[in-house]
């Protein structure tokens, strides 16, 4: 015969037998998972994939609303500037909305409608022009409010003080000369 078959003749030749040694033990000492019908299989890969897809739907439609809220937080809030306590600056600073001083500063402030918070803390010499100032700290210089300047208990001004409305607090320092004008400073 021609092919894979045997003769008659070669069945009675003694045949080489190969020995298979025995695979090695797994290293963690688990046996090997059950094999899994290939239908059974194909129908959890579906599921998982079904469940992924929701999860990121999920997580991009959790996203988006985040992205929503933070623009809309941030357009809602007034934003503002720090000059952190043991800060030491300076120059000059012009700025919109809102500037806190915790530390040192020496020089020029500006802003045409923004409100300069000077700390407890803090101590400034500089010539400002701003729209409001509310010092708790230490200020020497001169001011140009267009609207409100107002001393908290503690403050201590040195200088001279140009402002629309002036409050000034029981406890407060003002060494200096000023004048309260009726209209703003910029309407001048």
């Amino acid at each position: 015969m021609i092919g894979n078959f045997l003769r008659k003749s070669e069945l009675h030749k003694p045949q080489e037998t190969k020995i298979i040694p025995p695979s090695p033990p797994d290293p963690f000492g688990s046996p090997p998972p059950p094999a899994v019908p290939l239908e059974k299989s194909l129908q959890e890969k579906e599921k998982q994939t079904a469940q992924e897809t929701t999860i990121e739907t999920k997580k991009t439609v959790a996203g988006n609303e985040q992205k929503k809220d933070f623009r809309e937080a941030r357009v809602s809030e007034k934003l503002f500037n720090v000059l952190a306590t043991g800060t030491k600056f300076s120059g000059s600073i012009a700025f919109q909305n809102q500037l806190v001083v915790n530390g040192h500063f020496e020089g020029q402030i500006y802003s045409n409608e923004g409100t300069l918070i000077i700390g407890e803390k803090a101590v400034v010499h500089a010539q400002v022009k701003v729209g409001n100032v509310l010092i708790s700290g230490r200020f020497s210089g001169n001011i140009y409010a267009s609207d409100l300047t107002e001393l908290k208990d503690g403050s201590e001004v040195f200088g001279d003080v140009k402002t629309r409305r002036l409050k000034v607090e029981e406890g407060s320092i003002l060494n200096g000369k000023c004048e309260c004008t009726a209209k703003s400073i910029q309407d001048r």
